[in-house]
């Protein structure tokens, strides 16, 4: 009889120690789209945890969602299909060992909506095709958040990407492409920004490359000085350009037969100058400051960009009877041009040769494929008087020539560099009358 009564004592007060956690209220689903929803519950107190079912309504077969924090009051259903009923409900823990759950919660239901696909792009087709690239064009379409292009040789498995195209772009740049290919691009227009919203890729636009053809290595050469008196101090000009395709600059040295750089002069970081790169997309402007001096016959000088950094450098000599201009392109690993006018403008550094006379720059230019380029300036340098320098020169028959050395017609609106019959060069900028 008193074990009889033990036993009863255990049972009883284990049945009133019990405790259950208290059922998760208050469900609601929000966010609902093709695939997913968000599941919302009341938050409350001395929860651990919770964990969530669910399942195609009607069905026995539920889902399940765990690691759902004590703090958390909503949480994602994946994986869902389209158009479709679902039933949910979650479950409290009031302990980390899963030892006093709740009961489930009453049920709440809802339905994922129909996948709505983005339109098809259409209206593919190729122009500007070069030797090693093309642009892709569409026909524009409202509402498209993004498209993407894929493109890859005819006939092959592996596409190239391109992305970040925006909604109201129509048209896009195919890069790096190989000479005399075929190649085959689509397009895929994303209504949403998440790109879970997207078309199907459009029928494919195919374009065939062209065929390289390398210019022959001519370059412009335009050495000048900014005044002819003799044994004075005067601004020095380099000019070089180059036309598109033409083999790269690897080395040019430019050297006088007269005249020198005042060197001596020179502390490092001293401005000398200033360069202009023009090229077919940008315009690098860069200041010239000394750099390395050895003694007053030989220094580096530095190009820095906007930003103060240093972007190249070449160095300056006096020679015996004149000067030597010494620099190397660096290589771009690719050997032709797609065009630029080079300007490097000393600022009163360089003085003119104390004689009566010409004045010759000689400038030797090595392609990076090995050809070679050589040519002659002369100026007339004036040690009598300075009359010749204020001569007018509208009575002296001249050339004009473009940024890109090549000749031309007066323009208006224009940078023209017009070449006396005396040997002076001046750049000139052309206003309409």
């Amino acid at each position: 009889m008193k074990k009889i009564i033990i036993i009863l004592s255990i049972l009883i007060n284990s049945n009133y120690g019990f405790s259950q956690c208290t059922q998760t209220t208050g469900l609601f689903t929000t966010n609902i789209n093709f695939d997913s929803a968000l599941a919302n519950w009341t938050p409350m107190s001395n929860i651990d945890h919770y964990k969530i079912h669910y399942r195609i309504y009607g069905t026995s077969t539920w889902s399940n969602l765990g690691n759902i924090g004590g703090l958390d009051s909503a949480r994602n259903l994946p994986l869902l299909m389209q158009n479709t009923t679902y039933e949910w409900e979650v479950m409290s823990f009031c302990d980390s060992t899963n030892q006093m759950p709740s009961l489930w919660s009453t049920s709440d239901t809802f339905t994922t909506t129909s996948f709505v696909q983005c339109t098809q792009t259409t209206g593919l087709h190729t122009t500007n095709v070069d030797f090693d690239g093309a642009v892709a064009n569409w026909t524009p379409m409202s509402n498209i958040d993004h498209y993407k292009i894929h493109y890859r040789i005819y006939g092959t498995t592996s596409w190239s990407n391109l992305g970040n195209i925006g909604g109201q772009d129509s048209i896009r740049y195919l890069p790096l492409l190989q000479q005399n290919t075929t190649y085959e691009w689509e397009i895929m227009s994303f209504c949403d920004s998440t790109n879970q919203i997207p078309s199907i890729w459009s029928t494919t636009d195919t374009f065939t490359t062209s065929s390289f053809v390398a210019s022959i290595f001519n370059p412009i050469i335009a050495n000048n000085i900014g005044n002819t008196i003799c044994n004075t101090p005067t601004k020095l000009t380099l000019l070089v350009s180059q036309s598109i395709n033409e083999p790269d600059i690897g080395t040019t040295t430019i050297t006088s037969d007269g005249g020198s750089f005042n060197i001596q002069s020179l502390s490092f970081g001293d401005s000398v100058g200033y360069a202009i790169m023009n090229t077919t997309t940008q315009i690098i402007q860069v200041s010239l400051k000394a750099g390395f001096i050895a003694g007053q016959n030989y220094a580096v000088i530095n190009s820095y960009d906007s930003l103060g950094a240093l972007i190249g450098f070449f160095t300056i000599e006096n020679t015996n009877g004149g000067i030597k201009v010494s620099s190397t392109s660096p290589n771009d690993n690719n050997n032709y041009t797609s065009g630029f006018t080079s300007e490097v403008n000393f600022n009163n550094l360089f003085i003119n040769p104390n004689i009566n006379g010409p004045l010759n720059f000689f400038t030797d230019i090595q392609s990076e494929l090995n050809d070679q380029f050589n040519d002659t300036a002369t100026v007339m340098i004036n040690c009598i008087s300075a009359i010749s320098e204020n001569r007018n020169e509208d009575d002296l028959s001249f050339e004009i020539y473009d940024l890109l050395g090549r000749k031309t017609n007066y323009k208006e609106n224009s940078i023209l560099i017009y070449k006396y019959s005396n040997g002076i060069i001046r750049k000139r900028v052309t206003k309409k009358k």
